[in-house]
């Protein structure tokens, strides 16, 4: 007789051979599949069975198939331990998102991140911060927005250090914000901040380091400095030209800023 380790084992191979020669679009099918025979072999209180559940939404969600994916996620959510209920409820909260449901999206990765701290793993702590900031953002609650980045930026100094990639994202997107905000003092330090680590990470000529020179161009336009911003703009173009082709949206908007700049006037 089979053990209960036994048929997971043999349950999951199986569904990864079927995804192995399927296409992303026959997941749905498979994942259907496999959660119809987990509900056969396993008890309903059994927790082989929520991971089927969500393994089956993670597989749905692969195929695009948002709206089941997020019902199997909702589902597995109330008998989750708790680090489990924490990874459900951010992908739960990343489906809202998708599918436009802002309220839901935000208060879901609200709830994420207090499971994760009760369960004292930060692992995702500083990408939900990011996520919290972005929605907070698009909503047009920049307050709210800069808080939460500020928080990621905190967060991802601490746990990944001064030079860290998640920590120069966390210094780009409170930038951006302060500048929506006109604080163009925080913008400027907070890109200058995400420019240095991304020299020191990627090198002089990389699309984020064009992204950092692009938004302190931007800075130093909103300022009246305009002898920085055109070096800026210059350089973030040369460094997108390299990557980007010329149709590329971001080399578009830094050349359409740069021929912008008010001809005949500097600044300091």
């Amino acid at each position: 007789m089979q053990t209960t380790a036994n048929l997971w084992e043999v349950l999951c191979r199986d569904f990864e051979s079927d995804k192995q020669s399927a296409k992303a679009e026959e997941y749905q099918e498979i994942a259907r599949k496999f959660l119809a025979t987990a509900r056969q072999v396993f008890s309903a209180d059994s927790p082989r069975l929520g991971d089927a559940i969500e393994i089956a939404g993670d597989a749905c969600q692969a195929a695009g198939q948002y709206q089941e994916a997020l019902a199997n996620f909702e589902e597995a959510l109330p008998a989750a331990p708790p680090i489990s209920a924490a990874r459900l409820t951010a992908k739960i909260a990343m489906l809202h998102e998708r599918l436009g449901a802002a309220a839901a999206a935000r208060s879901h990765y609200e709830k994420a991140l207090a499971l994760y701290d009760e369960a004292r793993d930060p692992s995702l702590r500083v990408m939900l911060l990011n996520q919290l900031g972005a929605l907070c953002k698009c909503e047009g609650d920049l307050a709210a927005a800069a808080t939460h980045y500020r928080e990621a930026l905190v967060t991802a100094t601490r746990r990944l250090g001064e030079m860290d990639s998640e920590t120069a994202i966390a210094a780009n997107n409170l930038g951006v914000t302060s500048m929506d905000m006109g604080d163009y003092v925080q913008a400027e330090n907070m890109h200058m901040q995400a420019l240095a680590i991304r020299e020191n990470t990627f090198g002089a000529l990389h699309p984020e380091v064009a992204q950092s020179m692009s938004n302190l161009a931007v800075v130093y336009h909103a300022m009246g400095a305009y002898d920085k911003a055109q070096r800026f703009y210059l350089g973030a173009l040369q460094i997108y030209e390299r990557f980007c082709g010329a149709d590329d949206p971001a080399v578009k908007a830094v050349r359409a800023n740069l021929e912008s700049l008010p001809v005949g006037k500097s600044g300091a």
